[in-house]
């Protein structure tokens, strides 16, 4: 791909708009516990497995329509997931069927396959399941938030919620817009530290 096609305003991989979908799997993996700990595992899976199959298949890959086939495997390895899943929990399968099915295209997006080409498959894996772990890590922070303080509620894969209060404390975060809201702090609050810490270490 060249650099006009990954700095195009609409399609380009370094396009304003290729943050939608992250984005919205932020919101809607954090809205409970039990479902950022399982999208947690979809992302770490759907990685690993498209990274493994992109280095192995590298050779035969076509560069044209690369992408095309990069979002088809990470397809299938989120079809997997789902399968592994629909086995020990059919109910927990169909209730994170949304965002499952959302970590294909985050990971055909943050266009990981192409800042990897020249990296072997440790490095590879390597970088991808960091990366799917700092997504997952931050989707959790946001729902260890989200659910004691917008459902007042704890929840775990596969159990019922336990309930510590009768009513909820800030209602706002259980919808999208407070979800959004506090993705904003919790940016202002990183970039404060990466700032001083930069600027420490200028000194």
């Amino acid at each position: 791909m060249n650099s006009w096609m990954r700095a195009h305003l609409f399609w380009g991989s370094h396009s304003p708009l290729s943050a939608l979908t992250g984005a919205g799997l932020l919101v809607i993996a954090s809205g409970r516990i039990s479902g950022a700990l399982v999208c947690t595992a979809a992302l770490v899976w759907v990685y690993a497995f498209t990274m493994t199959a992109v280095k192995l298949g590298g050779p035969y890959l076509p560069q044209r329509g690369r992408n095309g086939i990069v979002l088809f495997l990470s397809a299938l390895g989120s079809q997997i997931f789902m399968v592994i899943l629909w086995i020990f929990s059919p109910v927990l399968a169909l209730e994170s069927s949304f965002f499952i099915l959302l970590a294909p295209v985050v990971f055909t997006v943050s266009g990981l396959a192409e800042r990897t080409l020249a990296y072997d498959m440790p490095e590879a894996l390597s970088q991808a399941s960091a990366e799917a772990l700092v997504l997952g890590t931050l989707i959790l922070a946001l729902s260890l938030i989200r659910e004691p303080l917008g459902f007042g509620s704890l929840s775990l894969p596969g159990l019922d919620s336990i309930r510590f209060v009768r009513e909820e404390p800030l209602r706002i975060l259980q919808v999208s817009s407070g979800a959004l809201i506090l993705l904003g702090y919790g940016t202002a609050v990183y970039r404060y530290f990466r700032n001083r810490y930069t600027n420490s270490e200028d000194d």
